[in-house]
C-alpha cells in the first residue's frame, strides 16, 4: 500500500458515492508472485494482510474481497476472470485500476481488454514523487538503502512492523537500555541493518512512545543468528512480554557496527538515544 494505491482508493470512493454503489477492494492472498516467480525472495512484502485491512478500514471501504491465489487460480484466463468473477460473481459496475494493471493467465488482460465487458472503467495514471513513479519497487529500494523518510513519503504513512514482544537474554537491560524484541516475519521486507528513530504504539495501553530501534544481528555480542528488531523506549519500564506492539520507522540514525567492548556499545547507545530529541531529524 502506497500513495499510488491511495489514489485508486480515493477514486473508488468518489465514484461509489456519485453512482450510489458500494465501494470494494479486490485483492489476493497469498501474493500472486509466490506462484508466478517462485525464485523471488519471500521477504518482499511491505505491508502484511492485517496492516492492509487496517488501512482499508481507516479509508472506510465498504467491502474487501480476498481471493485465495494458488496454482489453479493462476491458470484462469483473462476472459474468465473478467466475465465470471468481476462481472457475474461480484456484479462490478465500475472498475478503477492502475496504469500498469494486468491479469489472467500469462497476464493477457489489461485496460483495453476490459473495455470489451459490461462495466465502466477508470484508469489511474502513475503518481510521481520527485520525478520517480510511486511504486512498491521504489519503496523497497528506499528501505534497503535505509532511506526511511523517502520510503515514508511514497507510502503516505510510516513504514511499520508489528508483532508480539519476545523475551530475550536481557543483555540490553544490563546495559541500562531495556528493549522490546520482535522477531522478523519471513514474508515482510527487511530494512537496512542499523539504528532508527521510531515511534512505538502499544495497543493494550492505547499510548504512543518516542523510541529507538536497532535492526540487525548484534555483531558486538555475536548472539543473533537471525536479524532482530530491538526497540528501546526511554523512561518506559512496564513489562510487555507477550504483548503486541507496532513500531513505526521515522528516520535512519546510523549503520549497525561491531564495537570493541560492551562499554563502547553502551556509550554509543546513549548517544543514539540523546539524538531522539535533537535537531538532527527533520520535523
Amino acid at each position: 500500500m502506497h500513495l499510488g494505491h491511495s489514489q485508486i482508493i480515493s477514486q473508488v470512493k468518489k465514484i461509489a458515492k456519485e453512482k450510489n454503489l458500494a465501494s470494494a477492494i479486490l485483492t489476493f492472498e497469498p501474493h500472486p508472485i509466490y506462484f508466478l516467480r517462485p525464485e523471488k525472495p519471500r521477504d518482499f512484502r511491505i505491508t502484511s494482510l492485517a496492516q492492509k485491512l487496517k488501512i482499508f478500514r481507516e479509508q472506510e471501504i465498504d467491502y474487501v474481497i480476498i481471493l485465495p491465489f494458488n496454482k489453479k487460480f493462476s491458470e484462469i484466463s483473462a476472459e474468465d476472470f473478467a466475465q465470471k468473477i468481476l462481472s457475474e460473481a461480484l456484479n462490478a459496475k465500475h472498475l478503477v485500476i492502475g496504469y500498469d494493471f494486468t491479469f489472467g493467465k500469462n497476464r493477457q488482460g489489461n485496460f483495453r481488454f476490459l473495455e470489451n465487458f459490461n462495466f465502466a472503467l477508470s484508469e489511474i495514471s502513475p503518481l510521481k514523487n520527485s520525478e520517480q513513479t510511486c511504486s512498491s519497487s521504489l519503496v523497497r529500494r528506499f528501505l534497503a538503502e535505509g532511506n526511511i523518510s523517502e520510503a515514508n513519503q511514497v507510502l503516505g504513512r510510516n513504514f511499520t512492523i508489528q508483532g508480539v514482544v519476545n523475551e530475550g537474554r536481557k543483555l540490553a537491560s544490563q546495559l541500562g537500555f531495556p528493549t522490546a524484541n520482535l522477531a522478523v516475519k519471513p514474508h515482510i521486507i527487511k530494512p537496512k541493518f542499523g539504528v532508527y528513530k521510531t515511534e512505538t504504539f502499544i495497543p493494550h495501553l492505547g499510548k504512543r512512545f518516542s523510541s529507538i530501534t536497532n535492526f540487525g544481528v548484534k555483531p558486538t555480542v555475536n548472539s543473533a543468528n537471525l536479524p532482530l528488531f530491538e526497540t528501546h523506549i526511554p523512561g518506559f519500564s512496564e513489562k510487555i512480554y507477550g504483548k503486541k506492539i507496532c513500531v513505526e520507522f521515522l528516520d535512519f540514525i546510523r549503520d549497525e557496527k561491531k564495537f570493541t567492548s560492551l562499554e563502547e556499545l553502551k556509550a554509543q547507545i546513549g548517544r543514539d538515544v540523546a539524538r531522539l530529541d535533537s535537531k538532527f531529524f527533520a520535523q
